[in-house]
């Protein structure tokens, strides 16, 4: 894979995988161009990559209200990911006009906590920028018409 290959380049950089679903179904929905790697071929990769390189892996988590943020989803997560060389950055969907919103912050706190109690580190992403719609995922040209 790419994951391996950027192993055997020594680079000194770190490398963080878009995850957003701890299964296949899930993550085609959420994002439909993530091409032909499964979420295990995925995981798999980053634990290759932290065996070769000992540099941790990121995954990073947009929750989303509803969607990929219940507590059972976050136990699912955790069986996938046993914290060995591993980081997730949890990131609360900044608010669009769309149909996804943002999860309550309890919810995000539990997902954070189920993670946590299986030994997955993570991090909560502070947002910035959301005030005036330029924080990450918000960036978007409006049409007039």
């Amino acid at each position: 894979s790419g994951i391996d290959k950027l192993a055997e380049e020594d680079l000194q950089i770190g490398l963080a995988i878009s995850l957003h679903a701890p299964n296949d179904t899930l993550r085609q929905k959420l994002v439909p161009t993530a091409g032909p790697h499964s979420v295990d071929d995925l995981i798999a990769a980053g634990k290759r990559y932290f065996k070769k390189t000992g540099r941790r892996v990121t995954f990073e988590y947009a929750l989303i209200e509803g969607v990929n943020d219940s507590p059972e989803i976050a136990k699912e997560l955790s069986l996938l990911l046993d914290g060995n060389g591993s980081h997730v950055n949890l990131i609360p969907l900044n608010p669009t006009a769309g149909d996804f919103h943002r999860p309550s912050k309890r919810s995000v706190l539990e997902f954070e906590r189920i993670l946590n109690i299986a030994g997955v580190n993570c991090t909560i992403r502070v947002e910035k920028g959301t005030e005036i719609s330029a924080a990450c995922g918000q960036l978007r040209t409006d049409v007039i018409g």
